[in-house]
C-alpha cells in the first residue's frame, strides 16, 4: 500500500509541535509494516544540507508550480531520518522556502507572504508526485498547514488519474492553528470559482475547515482539544480517534489504513 505524508514538520528537520516528534516515529513504523511511504515537507533554510545529508533529486529538478499568474520552479531533495530507512522529500525553492523560519517569524507573528508559501508547498506536493508518477492509495495530511491539500485533490487536481480512487485523510494532531488566509489565496490555488462560503472564518480561508469537509476521514490525536468540535458539527462528521503510545498508534493506524482501502497491504 502507498502512503503518501504531507506535513510541515518532522523531527529532527523541522519542529514546530509535537507533530513532528509524532511523525519521526509513525511512518518509519509503518515502512517496516510493509507500506511504501512518502514523506514531503518544505525545504526550510533552517534545514542544512551538510548536516542532514541532504542531496539533489535530479530526475526530479524544475518542476513547476503555479502560484496565481506566476511560474516557480522547484528543487527536490533527500534525506534519511536518523535511524531509520525512511526518506524524507524536500520541496526546496528559494523564493519562498529559503527564510529559516517555518510559518511563524521570530516575534511569533503570521509571516506575510504565507499565502504563496502555502500555495507552493500544497500544489508542489501534488506536482511532485505526477512527476514521479506515484499514485498513492491514501493521502495522509497533517494539521493545519496541508488543510488545503484535500480541496486541491477534490478540484483543480481531480482529472488527474493519479489522483482518483485515493482515501484523503485529514489529521489534526493539535489545537494549534494559523490557517487562516485571506480569500485571494483561492485565486493563487487556481480555485477561485470554488464557493467558499462554509469554509470562511472571520472573513478569511479557514485550512483546518477546507481540510475537515473535503477529506474522506478526519482523525484526531492526543492533544486535540474541543475547540474543533463546532467544526466538527458543522459539517456533521464524527472523528475517527486514534491516540495512544506511539507503539499502539502505529497499530491502530495500520489497521485503520487496511479498514479503509480493503487491505491493500
Amino acid at each position: 500500500m502507498k502512503v503518501l505524508y504531507a506535513a510541515a514538520e518532522i523531527s529532527p528537520f523541522a519542529k514546530m509541535t509535537s507533530t513532528a516528534d509524532m511523525l519521526r516515529f509513525l511512518p518509519a513504523s509503518l515502512q517496516d509494516k510493509g507500506y511504501e511511504i512518502r514523506i514531503l515537507l518544505p525545504k526550510y533554510g533552517s534545514i542544512s544540507d551538510r548536516r542532514n545529508r541532504l542531496h539533489e533529486v535530479i530526475r526530479l529538478a524544475g518542476i513547476e508550480v503555479e502560484v496565481g499568474d506566476k511560474i516557480e520552479t522547484m528543487r527536490i531533495k533527500v534525506a534519511s531520518i536518523p535511524n531509520a530507512k525512511l526518506q524524507v522529500y524536500f520541496l526546496d525553492n528559494d523564493t519562498y522556502f529559503k527564510r529559516k523560519q517555518m510559518f511563524l517569524d521570530d516575534k511569533n507573528q503570521f509571516i506575510a507572504d504565507n499565502d504563496q508559501r502555502l500555495t507552493m508547498y500544497n500544489k508542489g506536493v501534488l506536482e511532485t508526485l505526477i512527476r514521479l508518477n506515484w499514485k498513492a492509495d491514501i493521502v495522509h495530511c497533517h494539521d493545519w498547514v496541508s488543510g488545503i491539500l484535500p480541496l486541491l485533490i477534490k478540484t483543480k487536481y481531480a482529472d488527474n488519474p493519479l489522483f482518483q480512487n485515493l482515501k484523503i485523510i485529514y489529521n489534526l494532531h493539535t489545537p494549534e492553528h494559523w490557517g487562516y488566509l485571506n480569500p485571494e489565496i483561492m485565486n493563487l490555488l487556481g480555485v477561485s470559482d470554488i464557493d467558499t462560503t462554509d469554509i470562511m472564518t472571520d472573513g478569511k480561508i479557514d485550512f483546518v475547515k477546507a481540510g475537515i469537509k473535503y477529506a474522506d476521514y478526519v482523525v484526531t490525536g492526543n492533544y486535540v482539544n474541543k475547540e474543533f468540535e463546532p467544526l466538527f458539527e458543522q459539517f456533521a462528521i464524527k472523528p475517527v480517534v486514534i491516540q495512544g503510545a506511539p507503539a499502539d498508534v502505529s497499530q491502530k493506524f495500520s489497521d485503520f489504513y487496511k479498514e479503509i482501502t480493503g487491505d491493500l497491504v
